[in-house]
C-alpha cells in the first residue's frame, strides 16, 4: 500500500462534485444568461484542476460556483436546482474539514454557504 502525498489528499473530495456540478452549473448559468459555462466546459475545467491543479485551485472553483449560486438565488429564488447545488457544495465543505491546509478559507466558505442553505430552507 502506498501513502497518498499530502499535496494530493484533497482529491478524495472531488467525485461527487465532478459527477454533479457540470450539468447543474450549466443550468444555473443558462438561467442567468451567463455564457461560457456549458456542461462540457465545466467538465473540462474540473478535469484540468483534478489532474493538474492543487487544492487552492479546487477551492477557488467551488467558491466561484457558490457565487454563481448566490446570483441565481437572488434572481430566481429558491428551487430544487438551487437546493441541489447548495447540498453538493455544503457536502464538499464539510468533508474539507478533514483536509489540512486552507482552513481559514474553508471556514469562510462553509459559513457563507451555511447562510445560503439557511436562506433556501426558509423558502421550502
Amino acid at each position: 500500500m502506498t501513502d497518498t502525498p499530502v499535496r494530493d489528499r484533497w482529491l478524495f473530495l472531488t467525485p461527487e462534485s465532478e459527477a454533479v456540478l457540470p450539468s447543474a452549473v450549466a443550468a444555473l448559468a443558462a438561467a442567468l444568461g451567463e455564457p461560457g459555462r456549458a456542461e462540457d466546459a465545466e467538465r473540462e475545467a474540473l478535469e484540468r484542476i483534478v489532474v493538474e491543479g492543487r487544492y487552492r485551485e479546487w477551492l477557488a472553483y467551488l467558491r466561484e460556483r457558490r457565487l454563481l449560486l448566490e446570483r441565481y438565488v437572488d434572481r430566481h429564488g429558491a428551487d430544487s436546482l438551487a437546493a441541489h447545488v447548495a447540498d453538493v457544495l455544503m457536502n464538499h465543505w464539510l468533508l474539507a474539514l478533514t483536509v489540512p491546509g486552507e482552513e481559514d478559507a474553508a471556514d469562510v466558505e462553509r459559513a457563507r454557504l451555511g447562510e445560503l442553505v439557511h436562506k433556501l430552507a426558509e423558502h421550502d
